[in-house]
This record gives C-alpha cells, sequence and structure tokens, in this order.
C-alpha cells in the first residue's frame, strides 16, 4: 500500500491512499466518510421519488420529486403552487407497502396562510381513492392497513407551521434541524414578483438571483391559455422539458387531453 500527496505523514487527513486494504477491498475509502462515485450513481438509481399525482408531470421530473434534494417550485398566483404543496405533503405519506415512502410533511406557510385544512382533507381522500383503485383487496389483510388508509391518518402527518414574525421563523428552523436530520427532501414554493429589467417589467421568482442557485431542481407553474403547464426549468442530470397537468377534486393530476408522452422546450 502506498500513499500520495506532498503534506507530512503526521497530517492523516491529507493522507490520499491507494490499493487494496487489510480487509482486502480493492477500493477502500480515501477517508472515513467519503464515498465512491459508483456508489453515489448506485444510490441516486435506487432512490425512490415522491408522485405529483400526474403522470406527465412525474416524466419530465425523472420519476417524481426528489429525495434528497431541494426543489423549487414558482408561479404566479392562481397557478396550482400551494395545490402541489399539498398534493405532495400527503402523497409523501403513501405506504410502502402501496409503493410509497411512508414518510410525514412540514408545511411552512407564510403571513399569506393559503393551507386549508379543508383542501388537504378532500386531497387525502383522493389519494386513498387512487391506492384502493390500483390495490382494491391489499388494505384488507390486516387493520394497520385499514388504518393508514384513513385521511385523519395523512393529516395527524402534516406539521403546519405559519410564521408571521421573526421569533416564529426560528422556531420553525430549530424544529426542522431535528426533521431534516431524518428527512432529507425540501420543496419550497416561491412566490413571482416583477422586475425592471431593460427598459421593460418582466416576471422573476421573488427570492431572487441569490437563492436561485442554491436550489437543484426548478419547476415554474405557468398557464398557456387555459390550461395549467409545468416547466423544468433547472436539474442537474434531466433536459428541460414541459408537460401539461390539471387541478382536480381529487388534487393534481394529469389534465384530459394528456397522452403521457414528454414535450420538449426547445
Amino acid at each position: 500500500m502506498s500513499y500520495t500527496g506532498s503534506t507530512p505523514a503526521s497530517s492523516s487527513s491529507s493522507l490520499y491512499w491507494k490499493g487494496m486494504d487489510s480487509s482486502g477491498d480493492p477500493h477502500p475509502p480515501i477517508l472515513a466518510g467519503a464515498q465512491n462515485a459508483w456508489d453515489m450513481l448506485s444510490d441516486e438509481q435506487s432512490q425512490k421519488h415522491i408522485t405529483t399525482g400526474s403522470g406527465d408531470l412525474n416524466n419530465i421530473l425523472g420519476g417524481g420529486i426528489h429525495c434528497k434534494e431541494v426543489t423549487e417550485i414558482g408561479g404566479v398566483p392562481g397557478v396550482g403552487k400551494t395545490q402541489l404543496g399539498i398534493q405532495l405533503a400527503i402523497n409523501v405519506q403513501i405506504p410502502v407497502e402501496y409503493g410509497g415512502l411512508g414518510g410525514k410533511a412540514v408545511y411552512i406557510a407564510d403571513t399569506e396562510g393559503s393551507f386549508m385544512v379543508e383542501r388537504v382533507y378532500q386531497i387525502a381522500q383522493g389519494c386513498i381513492s387512487d391506492i384502493l383503485e390500483h390495490f382494491p383487496h391489499s388494505h384488507e389483510k390486516s387493520s394497520s392497513g385499514q388504518k393508514q388508509l384513513q385521511p385523519e391518518h395523512f393529516l395527524a402527518d402534516i406539521y403546519y407551521f405559519r410564521i408571521c414574525s421573526y421569533t416564529e421563523q426560528i422556531a420553525a428552523i430549530n424544529y426542522l434541524e431535528k426533521f431534516l436530520g431524518e428527512h432529507k427532501d425540501v420543496v419550497l414554493l416561491n412566490q413571482v414578483t416583477t422586475k425592471f429589467t431593460e427598459g421593460s417589467f418582466q416576471l422573476t421568482l421573488a427570492l431572487g438571483d441569490s437563492w436561485s442557485h442554491s436550489c437543484t431542481n426548478r419547476l415554474i407553474l405557468y398557464w398557456n391559455g387555459n390550461d395549467r403547464y409545468a416547466y423544468l426549468d433547472k436539474s442537474p442530470s434531466l433536459p428541460v422539458a414541459s408537460a401539461p397537468y390539471a387541478v382536480t377534486g381529487k388534487g393534481v393530476r394529469d389534465a384530459a387531453s394528456s397522452n403521457h408522452k414528454r414535450v420538449r422546450v426547445t
């Protein structure tokens, strides 16, 4: 076994070992906690996603909202940002035996207060209806399965914060530090504002340029006539694309005219 590097051997943090370690592993980690690129690729390919409720939306996102990444969703008022946020808060809880993640959700709202509990209940009912349609008898196998597929169970695992002051924001951040230690998925809903550029006003996402570099993925929701569309504006691994979607009584679903084909944006 040998090492390369110009620093003294006593500085273990700067040693770069190559060869086979005593355990016989031909690819031992360089440093404690390091992960090689092959393992990272394997982990990424085995990651599950949070379904959006729309097959077309899932397609352009590579399967849904990516775990362990920050996804920003922006758009004008009324286009469906809150609806999609609630849908994700419900869908992340779909039990593992039904193809979901069996997770929980924290929903943080600003002073706008657009979180409607009655609507959350409706979307939970819609989610349960879809599960029973795909798994018509599996929930009857155990009492725990029947308990999981109740709207009350879904609502009980959504933790809601409404931030109206600086102190409330600090309290929520302190709670999130513990929550995110166990749950790595973050979805941010961003409003739009006007920006004066090159002699004209243009719509732009409200959090500004500094935040725009912080998120991993960005999805822009917009109107095309009377139809809702989602545009994948930023992703490290997926092509730019758009897809139609609809907001129905059951929640976010495919548009009525959808044919489940990806629409490329040129």
